[in-house]
């Protein structure tokens, strides 16, 4: 099984950068009392003192970043989990179809290494891939 997952939430939730997301199992919890690895930046012991007092984060929170994540599942919920997924498998398709259009390759060159979130396009050496992120901002903002 997993002991621990991660994420962030810019993967897959539509939200900016800024907020960690993780689980653990009592396996991990109860390994963190003899780890000897230095916890320079995170610890969830930190959490787990703060939560058995009632409380949740023993730091601010970026309260717009709890809001929109609390959004982006009632999105999620509403469209259903299979839904979402199954609709980020045809944009994902669609995607490298029109990559394959242009001429271009994808970095993954077998199938079972695609992601349906991210698509990575080879760029020739004759194309000037900086003309192409300023087209795209100028055409997309």
């Amino acid at each position: 099984g997993v002991d621990v997952a991660l994420t962030g939430s810019q993967k897959a939730l539509s939200l900016p950068t800024g907020m960690g997301i993780i689980c653990a199992s009592a396996k991990a919890l109860e390994a963190t009392k003899t780890a000897k690895s230095v916890r320079v930046f995170f610890d969830w012991n930190d959490y787990l003192k703060f939560y058995k007092m009632g409380t949740y984060w023993p730091y601010t929170p970026s309260i717009q970043l709890l809001y929109g994540l609390r959004a982006a599942l009632d999105l999620i919920f509403e469209e259903g989990l299979d839904n979402v997924i199954a609709r980020h498998g045809r944009l994902a398709k669609a995607t490298r179809l029109a990559v394959e259009a242009w001429g271009l390759k994808n970095c993954a060159q077998k199938e079972e290494w695609f992601s349906d979130t991210v698509t990575a396009v080879v760029i020739p050496p004759y194309i000037d891939s900086a003309e192409i992120v300023k087209r795209a901002w100028k055409r997309y903002n």
